[in-house]
């Protein structure tokens, strides 16, 4: 329970980020946090923006290649 709001629960949740040994996703174990890129959705769109490619494991590359396109549509507006 939350302090003060009896109704409420606090619900623990697992943080993910890139994995770079694994080369995938995964769940961050902070014992190993030198293996971990955290890959923001700032940095994220960036990439998208300048035609990068994000590291293999990252995301489906269909999903990344509508992406890329999606951001290359807004420079020609």
């Amino acid at each position: 329970m939350a302090p003060g709001l009896i109704t409420l629960e606090i619900v623990p949740f697992k943080v993910a980020a890139y994995n770079k040994v694994k080369r995938a996703m995964d769940f961050y174990d902070p014992k190993n946090h030198q293996d971990y890129d955290f890959i923001s959705g700032t940095r994220m769109r960036k990439m998208a923006r300048e035609g990068e490619n994000p590291p293999d494991g990252f995301m489906a590359p269909k999903a990344w290649a509508v992406l890329k396109e999606y951001y290359k549509s807004l420079e020609k507006d």
